[in-house]
């Protein structure tokens, strides 16, 4: 019993003495009051922010580490710009940060090295404005772990972002460095898009930043996706990603890339997307961009009227047909040099039918192609033209025009396409619908 009792004592000793060493170690290597200090001083040097720091602490249970409480930075992009000497298209910004730690490897700090294991942030609240949209974060995690990177690689990464006025984001990753990482945040507003229970988790490797999976709700919806950077094959980084959407809002998922549909679109859509592109400025994404997809959606309704005044004379008293109520949505989609082409849109109404293909720009410009079936019995009074309508009739005894969209996607120009119903009406037709398609549909009517 003696002997076991000196065993635990030695043991107990040791275990003391070598706490005490840690202890010590820390003390003399790492003074918390210097680190504060040297990391406000640092940050306002290269951001020219408002910079303050509440407690610096060290952990050394279960893990050696540093810690930062209350970490707060105010700043403006423009003070960045100044600093750096390069232009940048970020705002003011602000960020708060509750918790912050740093875990550290105890054998290469014992020889005065510093090599982290690991870091944790908790509670990270960001406001900021970039290209003159809002980004919100509020209350995020984050764990980065498995993270392998040399000091001299760091050292000479560090070195090089300070000797030039703009490098490309994968010139400053140093080419060793190895991390995990996931995290939540209960709220990420992204340019309008309010995103809840954001989940993700990746890697970093070999300069290629791989997100395996992320998922977030949008209003009544779902979103999942995943993506890949490559900053190996493009220091500025090449992006490809996959999406898909389940039962979200129209008018939430398309606000920052086509504010003028979601506005008048009232469904819920779901589909998926496929697409790549070369991450710089946003003339040079919008070139490279290229995606795929489908898209489908829910009963709803898409508010047409102010697209459709044109039309309105010639609609007399169906004037609610302007605002189309549909069943379903579907189209094919592919996106490329700047348009995004519709392949086949179809839009089931409960009334009418319609059908299109053409291209949006991103640029807002419109050139679409549309087929409308109007309902059974609603037939134009065509005056000396009146031979027309049953040329223009289905089996179904439903009207059919074609009618093409151009302009600006905000106000287009809604007009009939003439060469079709020269082609119902036959040839022998030509020269009066010439003359008399002027005043083609003036009136539209019941029957």
């Amino acid at each position: 019993m003696k002997k076991l009792w000196r065993i635990l004592l030695v043991s107990g000793g040791v275990l003391l003495s070598l706490l005490l060493l840690i202890v010590l170690a820390v003390t003399i290597f790492l003074p918390t009051d210097h680190i504060r200090q040297r990391a406000e001083a640092e940050v306002v040097k290269a951001t020219g922010a408002e910079v303050s720091i509440g407690n610096v602490g060290v952990n050394w249970w279960p893990q050696l580490g540093l810690s930062l409480d209350d970490f707060v930075i105010k700043g403006q992009g423009a003070e960045l710009a100044r600093i750096h000497g390069s232009a940048n298209e970020l705002g003011p910004y602000a960020a708060n940060l509750e918790h912050f730690v740093v875990l550290l490897e105890l054998r290469p700090l014992l020889k005065k090295e510093v090599e982290v294991a690991a870091i944790e942030v908790r509670g990270l609240d960001l406001d900021l404005v970039f290209q003159g949209k809002p980004y919100l974060v509020k209350d995020a995690d984050l764990d980065v772990h498995d993270l392998q990177i040399s000091m001299a690689a760091a050292q000479g990464a560090g070195k090089a972002q300070s000797g030039a006025a703009k490098l490309p984001v994968g010139e400053m990753i140093p080419e060793d460095l190895v991390l995990a990482f996931k995290g939540f945040a209960p709220s990420f507003s992204a340019q309008e898009i309010p995103l809840v229970d954001v989940k993700f988790q990746g890697d970093l490797d070999a300069r290629i930043l791989t997100i395996e999976s992320i998922t977030a709700g949008l209003g009544t919806g779902q979103l999942e996706g995943n993506l890949e950077i490559d900053y190996e094959r493009d220091p500025r980084g090449y992006l490809d990603f996959e999406a898909s959407a389940t039962a979200v809002p129209a008018a939430a998922l398309l606000q920052p890339w086509a504010p003028v549909l979601g506005e008048k679109l009232e469904t819920d859509l779901g589909g998926s997307i496929r697409g790549n592109c070369l991450l710089g400025e946003k003339e040079e994404i919008h070139r490279t961009l290229a995606l795929h997809g489908n898209l489908g959606s829910a009963e709803g309704v898409l508010w047409a009227k102010q697209w459709l005044g044109d039309i309105a004379p010639y609609l007399g008293a169906r004037q609610d047909l302007m605002d189309i109520h549909f069943r379903n949505i579907s189209h094919k989609l592919h996106l490329e040099k700047g348009r995004y082409f519709v392949d086949k849109l179809e839009i089931d109404g409960l009334e009418t039918h319609w059908q299109g293909a053409g291209s949006v720009g991103l640029d807002g410009t419109l050139d679409m192609d549309m087929k409308v079936k109007l309902p059974t019995g609603f037939t134009p009074e065509l005056g000396n033209l009146s031979f027309l309508a049953d040329t223009l009739r289905d089996p179904e005894g439903r009207m059919n025009l074609d009618l093409s969209l151009s302009g600006k996607a905000a106000k287009p120009q809604v007009g009939i396409n003439l060469g079709s119903l020269q082609d119902a009406a036959g040839s022998d037709a030509g020269d009066s619908l010439k003359k008399g398609l002027g005043g083609l549909l003036d009136k539209w009517k019941n029957r």
